[in-house]
């Protein structure tokens, strides 16, 4: 059996690789060591954990609600573009 060469994956590879063999110890190593070496959010309180998730959240509402009236606006009966101005969007 040949063994995956962790080094070589891309972060989503290696992320898919990790994800289909949960047992793979080296493999799992191999992703945090990976994700470790990315500059990335240093968390500094609990309080400001929970403020990027909140924001996290709002974006994913945002685009939710994006959609919906996208949608909304497929049906046909009112524009997009007139959707958007009567919401002030």
């Amino acid at each position: 059996m040949t063994k995956a060469n962790f080094q070589g994956m891309t972060k989503q590879e290696l992320r898919a690789y990790v994800l289909e063999h949960r047992d793979d110890r080296e493999a799992f190593y191999a992703l945090t060591d990976k994700l470790r070496e990315e500059p990335g959010i240093e968390i500094t309180s609990t309080e400001q954990m929970y403020e990027l998730i909140e924001a996290k959240l709002d974006e994913a509402d945002a685009r939710d609600a994006y959609k919906v009236l996208e949608e909304i606006a497929g049906l046909g009966t009112t524009p997009f573009k007139d959707i958007k101005r009567e919401l002030g969007i």
